[in-house]
Formats: structure tokens, sequence, C-alpha cells
């Protein structure tokens, strides 16, 4: 009962997060990019609030491509966790394999989100966001493996 609730819980999440993903990729360029400019002028505003607002746009103008960049890890970053939570609950202490799928699930799936991208308004599809996802994925799955690690040792501890 208890997997299983697990399970439908996981399964949602990775699902709710696709869906996520795709929202972002529906964003035609310039909102899209509009939307990270705000972001970051905010942020720098909010960090420096005595630069003048020249100085605060040049800062915008060159965090811009890096901030988008580590947005796109981020979020494949975040699927890889939510994915290996679904399989671990299938393959249990197989972390290796949980791993290599969760790693070719955000593979395809970031596959699809650029050419998903190829049919929106100024959006290009570009493999080296996918690499960028995949990485993000990977360390991702890095994470989950320390997090999971510990969290079998904290178990098979309190068991004896």
């Amino acid at each position: 009962m208890k997997n299983k609730l697990l399970l439908c819980l996981s399964i949602f999440l990775v699902l709710v997060w696709m869906v996520v993903i795709y929202c972002f990729s529906e964003a035609p360029s310039e909102n899209s990019n509009s939307g990270s400019k705000t972001i970051i002028r905010n942020t720098l505003n909010f960090i420096y609030p005595d630069k003048d607002d020249k100085e605060i746009e040049r800062i915008v103008i060159k965090l811009n491509k890096p901030v988008r960049k580590c947005a796109h890890a981020t979020v494949y970053f975040v699927l890889a966790n939510f994915v290996n939570s679904v399989v671990c609950v299938f393959k249990r202490n197989k972390l290796y394999l949980c791993n290599l799928i969760s790693l070719g699930v955000c593979f395809l799936y970031a596959c699809s989100d650029e050419w998903h991208q190829t049919f929106v308004s100024q959006r290009t599809g570009q493999f080296s966001d996918v690499l960028i996802d995949t990485l993000g994925a990977l360390i991702g799955c890095l994470v989950f493996n320390l997090i999971y690690k510990n969290v079998v040792k904290r178990r098979n501890i309190s068991e004896n």
C-alpha cells in the first residue's frame, strides 16, 4: 500500500513536471527571453540597490544566456530526480539501472522538447540544449544517488 501510494505520487510529479517543461517551451522566444531578463534585473536591483540602471542593464545582458542555460539544466535536474523516484520503486537496490533509465527518459524528453520548439514562434530546436538538459539530468542522478544511499543507510541502521 505504501509503495503504491509512493509510486502514484512519483508518477504524478513526473507528469506535472513534464507539463511544466512543455509550458516553458510553448512560450515564444521574446516572452521567454524578457521573462528571464526581468528575473535577473529584479535580483540585481535587490542585491545592488545603489547601481544605476545602465550598469544593471549591462549586467543583465551579460548574464541572460548563462542563466537561461542553467535554467535548462535545472528543470531536467528536477525531472531526473522525479523519474528516478518512479523507477526505484520498481528496481529497488538497482541504482545504476534506475539512473540509466532516468537519463534515457530525460534525454528523449529533451529531444522531443527541442523538436517541439521548432513549431513555436521565434524558437528553434538546438541539440546543444539537449546536451545541457542531459547534463542537468546527470547531475540530478548523482544527487539522487547520494540522497538514496543515505536513506538506505539510515533505514538499515534503524532496523538493527
